[in-house]
């Protein structure tokens, strides 16, 4: 298996370089939700059966066994980067941004209605419905929470 990235992929990891201090790695085939994309992470082991398929910007890209078989010899995939608001444990979701794979076979940044929801229509619009799509919420975080770092969304 080999993987190559793009130019904004390559932009990606090289603003991670210059604003992380730990050593990155990326990993394709390990997530739990999103199952074959590209994470980027500080200072993570990659896993006993991980091995290296290629590179971003002087980073190591590491895939399990049983993905590397899908890709005998040279063949593989691309790494790209798209703007989204999206949630992730890798590292560059935090400035808007989420490593994807192109590939035979594999685009997993052209799918805009993969996640589409029917809107809810209804006779009236109340703006105080807790239920109505957009709706933001409401009371306060546990006390035990309040204290955590967490990332905040920036608009």
């Amino acid at each position: 298996m080999q993987v190559e990235a793009t130019a904004a992929a390559r932009a990606v990891v090289e603003r991670a370089l210059t604003e992380r201090s730990g050593l990155l790695t990326i990993t394709i085939g390990t997530g739990c939700c999103e199952s074959t994309a590209p994470f980027l992470y500080e200072d993570f082991w990659p896993g006993p059966d991980a091995e290296p398929v290629g590179e971003v910007a002087g980073v190591v890209v590491y895939a399990p066994e049983y993905l590397r078989k899908l890709y005998p010899g040279n063949q593989g995939a691309t790494i790209d980067a798209i703007e989204v608001n999206a949630e992730s444990m890798s590292v560059e979701t935090a400035w808007g941004q989420r490593l994807i794979l192109r590939g035979h076979g594999l685009d997993t940044g052209n799918d805009d209605t993969s996640c589409a929801v029917s809107p809810r229509t209804t006779d009236s619009f109340d703006p105080d419905d807790p239920d109505r799509p957009g709706a933001r919420v409401r009371g306060q975080m546990p006390e035990a929470l309040r204290a955590m770092a967490t990332r905040r969304t920036i608009r």
